[in-house]
């Protein structure tokens, strides 16, 4: 959703009277809070995965779904984009189902799915917000260098997030523990190592999912604080108030990115991977290396931080001499 706001933005500034509707699900629609580029959000309705919507149940997903349609061909809408870059089959039957004459989505000649070999050896690979502009050759050629994601971070969030992380002494690292993905997570004795690295020349804040209890009670002993923001708009607030990120390839990459935040990101060495979701318009720290984010040393992650922090002159002992090529 992150990497899918430009695309609203351009569609915006093309036709600044247009109503711009999004469908998201009851997760991601928080990132489009506060968004002006967005009229109106819609909430999706799943017919199988019932415990991802607003009220599970079998029974509850049918009558939904079936007023969601309803109310979507009420609108009448003069285009509908599916901007993911491939094909994403339940979009496309759901989007079939909204009677829209305009639609469009990648289709088999067009899409990129790093699933299949065929496409990882003979397409093209290019950054994942892209996807949505190459379906609307109205809007201007998109430049992957001068796109930027928005999110809105909501003031009184911040507020909050500001009281409970005081004032900066120095700059302030976000270390992003948590990761749903197995390949994509960072064991938790390099996060410790990282930590002592940067002991003294950063304020360590330690990002942990709330559900998250692998990453156990020695982090939080250590000398970061460990926060677990309840909420997505929780969540934005807080990173706000961030300098530079630390997380392998999952959302704080790309709401750094969107906060205007640096980051060190840490890829699987897969093209289609680093290729394709890197941060957008900032500076940032791509590592990778095997077929696990764990192959990477925190000797190569403190290398990073260091790097991005040396643009902070509030800290006179981080020098770029000391970031070895």
């Amino acid at each position: 959703m992150v990497c899918t706001t430009p695309l609203l933005h351009a569609l915006k500034r093309k036709w600044p009277a247009a109503e711009i509707h999004v469908l998201a699900n009851k997760a991601n629609r928080a990132i489009l809070e506060g968004n002006p580029d967005v009229s109106v959000v819609h909430t999706y309705v799943y017919s199988k995965q019932c415990e991802r919507n607003e009220r599970p149940g079998r029974f509850s997903a049918i009558v939904n779904r079936l007023a969601l349609i309803r109310r979507l061909r009420r609108l009448r809408f003069d285009m509908l984009i599916v901007p993911n870059g491939g094909m994403h089959k339940n979009s496309i039957q759901f989007a079939r189902q909204l009677r829209v004459r305009d639609c469009r989505w990648h289709d088999a000649e067009t899409e990129f799915d790093d699933r299949k070999p065929g496409h990882r050896a003979t397409r093209p690979m290019q950054h994942e917000a892209l996807s949505g502009f190459r379906l609307v050759p109205e809007l201007a050629p998109a430049d992957v260098g001068t796109l930027k994601p928005y999110v809105y971070p909501e003031r009184s969030l911040q507020a909050k997030w500001q009281a409970v992380l005081g004032d900066k002494p120095l700059p302030r690292v976000g270390l992003f523990v948590s990761n749903k993905a197995e390949q994509r997570r960072w064991p938790e004795d390099k996060w410790l190592e990282l930590v002592h690295a940067l002991d003294g020349r950063a304020d360590i804040v330690i990002f942990r999912d709330p559900i998250d209890r692998l990453a156990s009670q020695r982090l939080a002993a250590s000398s970061a604080r460990v926060v677990e923001p309840p909420t997505v708009p929780d969540l934005i607030a807080a990173m706000s108030l961030l300098d530079v990120v630390v997380s392998a390839d999952s959302a704080p990459v790309h709401l750094a990115a969107a906060l205007n935040l640096s980051v060190v990101a840490f890829f699987e060495d897969r093209p289609e991977k680093y290729l394709r979701w890197y941060p957008l318009g900032i500076r940032h720290v791509l590592l990778r290396a095997g077929p696990r984010v764990d192959a990477i040393s925190p000797d190569a992650a403190a290398e990073g931080v260091v790097q991005l922090l040396a643009e902070h002159v509030s800290v006179p002992e981080l020098r770029t001499d000391e970031v070895q090529a």
